[in-house]
């Protein structure tokens, strides 16, 4: 039966002497990726897992990536635990998924022993340690037992309907929820990236998302089943990869907007300083036309892509490849266009009611196609609201709604405006959130920006307040006041413009709105005790 491990085994047979994973200064073949998972695969069924969830612990150490092979090699599927999370957060994992196993580096999994030995946290019964020995008195699965093993011949087989890994994202109540997505899926967008790019083996891709952020699915798993060799990122360079990706000679860039923004900022995007690059994939978030076009001089023989898509549509379900010719190409609020669905699947736009949008009008995104996964992990009512049948749809198929806003462009081309709760409301007047950021991005010292919007205890909005890493004066604040007014109603400009260091981040490496509104209900709060 079509599986993502059985693939992912056949393409490491095809490709045993080219290089599968580089992390740091280590090379690791396809051969020694597939025999290390292969050895993990075993210990787990030998310690009792079967078509079950594995815990992978930590990330960008090799025992990771053995980890995840292992895992799915084993007949299992995979939810990662990033050490870093709170406890809580880690916990509930835990215990919504089952979690009896966990996989992981030795130093990632002993940052997480005190959140396994509180109270009330679930029964652990094997930890695998594919590299190194296990700390003295742990009672754990290391390198020096699993050679003991026999690894197993193959992967284990699985059908197209079993989950290949639940991914855990924030849910709007602050708990995590986990999608589930299974080996079609996977395949299913595996099909989609085949049909939209034509790689030769040996091409270099970028690994810099969180396995926690499912385009690191497309990092791993797009990149090995093409034959090409993954480039680990250092955590410490991910920020600032400028060095990285001139050393390591990517041709395959996948990260968030925000790391071309901060390498912009910090001017290392200077013209022609990425020659070696062939394709560059931004997605998680807005991409705005000033940071794609610097990426285009300093890439000039890449493609700028934006790519969209939900963690339930499996990685990616449209994208929009970025023409020189687009420059001066007026988008709504600068930001590139999510484009054009992917083979196999398709979009509409609907209002509140569940019913199509006419022409160019404002509607929340949805989409039907293989990609769509089955829903949420022991929550059906969550699931039922968001994964949907429309009467207008004959076939009777599910549609995911995505609660984004967009519009069809006059080039045909999808526009993503922001989230369906992003509009604010304030004098009887609404707007997007976008639409003021947009606004401050005509400003040099403002094209940063970050706007949240100020509730008072009823959750009535009161105004908004704008972030930026750059230090105004008074004269170039009330400058920008002064021409937004051109652009925007007077009470839909931000009460203040507050300068901070850098931008707080989410573990995936997106900008962290969440915490900008809790900072921003701190600066109002003191305002008022000041008076």
């Amino acid at each position: 039966m079509p599986s993502l491990s059985n693939l992912l085994y056949k393409k490491a047979s095809a490709y045993t002497s080219l290089e599968a994973l580089r992390i740091r200064d280590r090379s690791i073949s396809y051969q020694e990726l597939s025999e290390q998972a292969l050895i993990v695969a075993a210990a787990l069924r030998d310690s009792g897992a079967e078509r079950e969830t594995i815990g992978i612990v930590g990330q960008r150490k090799a025992s990771s990536y053995f980890g995840v092979l292992g895992i799915l090699f084993a007949g299992c599927h995979y939810t990662p635990i990033n050490p870093k999370y709170s406890e809580a957060r880690v916990l509930a994992i835990l215990r919504e998924a089952k979690i009896r196993f966990l996989v992981g580096d030795r130093a990632d999994l002993e940052m997480l022993e005190p959140v396994l030995a509180t109270e009330g946290a679930p029964s652990i019964e094997a930890i695998i340690l594919p590299e190194g020995a296990a700390p003295s008195g742990r009672s754990w699965r290391d390198e020096i037992s699993l050679r003991a093993l026999k690894p197993l011949a193959r992967p284990v087989a699985a059908e197209a309907e079993d989950l290949a890994y639940i991914l855990f994202t924030s849910g709007s109540t602050g708990l995590p929820k986990g999608v589930k997505v299974a080996h079609a899926n996977v395949l299913a967008f595996l099909r989609s990236m085949s049909a939209l790019y034509r790689l030769s083996p040996g091409f270099r891709a970028s690994q810099t998302f969180d396995f926690s952020f499912d385009p690191s699915v497309s990092d791993m798993f797009f990149t090995w089943a093409e034959g090409g060799r993954l480039c680990v990122l250092p955590e410490e360079e991910v920020l600032l990869p400028h060095e990285y990706i001139r050393r390591e000679g990517i041709t395959f860039w996948n990260s968030v907007p925000a790391i071309a923004a901060f390498m912009f900022k910090m001017g290392h995007l200077s013209p022609g300083c990425f020659p070696e690059l062939r394709h560059s994939m931004f997605c998680g978030e807005q991409f705005p036309r000033h940071v794609a076009d610097a990426w285009q001089q300093a890439a000039p023989y890449s493609t700028v892509e934006n790519l969209y898509g939900p963690t339930e549509a499996t990685v990616y379900i449209s994208r929009h490849l970025y023409a020189p010719a687009e420059k001066n190409h007026p988008f709504r609020n600068e930001i590139i266009p999510i484009g054009r669905h992917f083979p196999e699947h398709e979009f509409a736009l609907v209002d509140e009611a569940g019913e199509k949008v006419p022409g160019a009008a404002v509607g929340e995104i949805v989409f039907k196609g293989p990609q769509i996964t089955n829903g949420y992990l022991n929550d059906q009512r969550k699931t039922d609201a968001v994964f949907v049948t429309f009467p207008w749809d004959p076939s009777g198929a599910t549609w995911y709604k995505s609660g984004d806003l967009g519009f069809y462009n006059g080039d045909g081309d999808l526009e993503c405006i922001g989230r369906r709760d992003s509009q604010i409301k304030l004098g009887g007047r609404r707007i997007e959130i976008g639409e003021i950021e947009a606004v401050l991005g005509l400003f040099p010292q403002t094209r940063d920006a970050m706007v949240v919007a100020l509730r008072d205890e009823q959750k009535i909005v009161t105004g908004c307040l704008a972030f930026t890493t750059s230090v105004l004066t008074k004269q170039e604040e009330s400058f920008i006041r002064r021409e937004s007014m051109k652009h925007i109603e007077r009470v839909f400009f931000p009460k203040r413009i507050v300068a901070i260091e850098a931008f707080p981040l989410t573990a995936s490496g997106k900008r962290d709105r969440v915490a900008l509104a809790k900072l921003a209900e701190e600066l109002m709060a003191e305002s008022r005790h000041s008076l």
